[in-house]
C-alpha cells in the first residue's frame, strides 16, 4: 500500500472537484473550494474517488479514510497554490496545461498541517540494531514566510519546505567494556539535536525556444536547507513548548555521555562522569539552478540541490568534533588523566552506531518532506507562461 501511494499521482483539479463534492460545494471557483476547510479523511476520500478502479493506491487511500477518526480541518489555501488557475469554475480545465501531484505528498502535508501540537515524540526501545534504547521527538514548524506545498503561478513563484527539530537520545550501552588500569565503561548515551531551517525553490524562467512545446525549458533555482547539529544538552530538553517554538532558539550545553567506573585497590567507584558537547553546521547553501527539459517534465525527473560541505554521515561528523571532560561526581577527586583512556573508547563505542542513528534520522526526515543539505525538486507541468513546483 505504502509503495502504491508513493507511484501514485492524481490530477489536482479533478481532486477539488471531488474534495468540492465532499465539502458540499457546487458553483463555485477552484479559489473557493482552497478557501474552504477540510479534514484528512474528507482529502484521502477524494484522492481515491479519483484513483484508478480496483488500484492498490485507490483501496489504500479508502483504507486510510475509513480509519482517519481525526475532525481537525485544515486550510486548503495552506496546502496548494492554484495562483491564476484558481479563478476557473469547478469542472474547467486549462487549455494545455495539466497537473498531477504526489498522492503520497498531498497526504502526508496534510496530515502535518492536521497536527496541532506539530509535535511528535516516541519511544522506539530497543528496536534500532546496535541502541539498548532510543527516545524520539519531532516538531514541524511553518515554512519560512509562509509557502504552500504546490503552487501553481509565473517566474518569480516560491515553494518552500517547513523548518523541523529533532531530539534523539540514543543509550548505546558499554556493555561494562573494561578498558585496562581497572576502568570499565558501563554506559554510553548520544544526545543528538538536527535542526533544518526551510529549504526554497524559486521559479526563474520558462521558455520555449522554438516555439514549440518540445523545446520547453523552465528554471529553477533551488536552495538546500541549512542544519546546525548538537550533540548535548537543550535548554528546551524539559519544555516541550519550548521545543516546538521555532521563535525561540535552542541553547546548548555539555551532557552526560557516558559513565564510567574504577576499581581502586579494594574501592570500585561508579560516580565517574564523563561530559561533552559538539556542534556541526551545514552551510554553503548558494542557490542552484535546475534546468527541466519537456522530456524530464514528462517523466517526472526529480533533481536535486545539494550543499557543498556535507561530505560525510550527519552523526560521525558530530562525533569527530566531540569534546569530552571527566570529573568524579561528588567526590572532589582530579580525575582528567583518565580522559587519555576514556575518551577513544566512547569515540569508538559512537562510532559503531552512527549509521543506524544517521538512517533513523533521515528517514524520520524524508517521511516529512526535508532532506538535510539537499533540495529535492520537481516540476510537475508546465507551458510557456507557467509552472508547478513541489519540493
Amino acid at each position: 500500500d505504502y509503495n502504491a501511494l508513493i507511484a501514485a499521482d492524481v490530477n489536482l483539479l479533478s481532486f477539488f472537484d471531488a474534495l468540492a463534492v465532499q465539502l458540499q460545494l457546487t458553483g463555485v471557483s477552484y479559489s473557493e473550494v482552497l478557501a474552504s476547510k477540510a479534514t484528512v479523511g474528507q482529502i484521502a476520500t477524494a484522492m481515491a474517488d479519483v484513483s484508478p478502479v480496483g488500484s492498490t493506491s485507490k483501496l489504500a487511500l479508502q483504507t486510510i479514510a475509513s480509519r482517519t477518526t481525526s475532525t481537525v480541518k485544515i486550510p486548503l489555501n495552506h496546502l496548494v497554490d492554484l495562483g491564476s488557475i484558481g479563478q476557473l469554475g469547478l469542472g474547467q480545465q486549462s487549455a494545455g496545461f495539466s497537473v498531477d501531484a504526489s498522492a503520497m505528498g498531498i497526504l502526508t502535508t496534510a496530515a502535518a498541517l492536521a497536527n496541532g501540537s506539530k509535535q511528535v515524540e516516541l519511544n522506539l526501545g530497543a528496536t534500532i540494531p546496535g541502541l539498548v534504547s532510543t527516545t524520539l521527538a519531532v516538531a514541524i514548524g511553518e515554512p519560512a514566510q509562509f509557502s504552500p506545498w504546490l503552487t501553481i503561478g509565473e517566474k518569480g513563484a516560491v515553494v518552500r519546505t517547513a523548518q523541523t527539530r529533532i531530539k534523539l537520545v540514543a543509550s548505546v550501552g558499554g556493555s561494562n567494556a573494561t578498558l585496562g588500569g581497572g576502568i570499565s565503561l558501563l554506559a554510553v548515551k548520544l544526545p543528538l539535536h538536527v535542526e533544518v531551517a526551510s529549504a526554497e525553490a524559486k521559479l526563474t524562467d520558462i521558455s520555449c525556444p522554438t516555439g514549440h512545446p518540445d523545446s520547453l525549458k523552465v528554471s529553477v533555482a533551488a536552495r538546500p536547507s541549512l542544519a546546525s547539529l548538537h550533540l548535548g544538552a537543550s535548554d528546551a530538553d524539559n519544555s516541550p513548548s519550548a521545543f516546538a517554538d521555532f521563535s525561540n532558539p535552542q541553547s546548548f550545553q555539555n551532557a552526560e555521555i557516558a559513565q564510567v567506573s574504577v576499581k581502586l585497590l579494594f574501592l570500585t567507584l561508579n560516580l565517574i562522569g564523563v561530559n561533552g558537547s559538539a556542534a556541526f553546521e551545514i552551510t554553503n547553501t548558494e542557490p542552484t539552478t535546475l534546468t527541466f527539459s519537456s522530456t524530464e517534465i514528462a517523466n517526472k525527473t526529480i533533481k536535486t540541490a545539494s550543499t557543498k560541505n556535507l561530505t560525510q554521515s550527519l552523526t560521525t561528523s558530530l562525533v569527530n568534533n566531540l569534546s569530552l571532560s571527566v570529573s568524579a561526581l561528588g567526590l572532589g577527586l582530579d580525575v582528567t588523566a583518565l580522559l587519555g583512556t576514556v575518551k577513544p573508547a566512547v569515540v569508538a563505542l559512537l562510532n559503531g552506531v552512527t549509521a543506524p542513528v544517521d538512517e533513523l534520522v533521515y528517514n524520520v526526515l524524508a517521511a516529512l518532506g526535508v532532506r538535510v543539505g539537499e533540495a529535492d525538486v520537481r516540476v510537475l507541468g508546465a507551458t510557456c507562461g507557467r509552472s508547478v513546483l513541489v519540493q
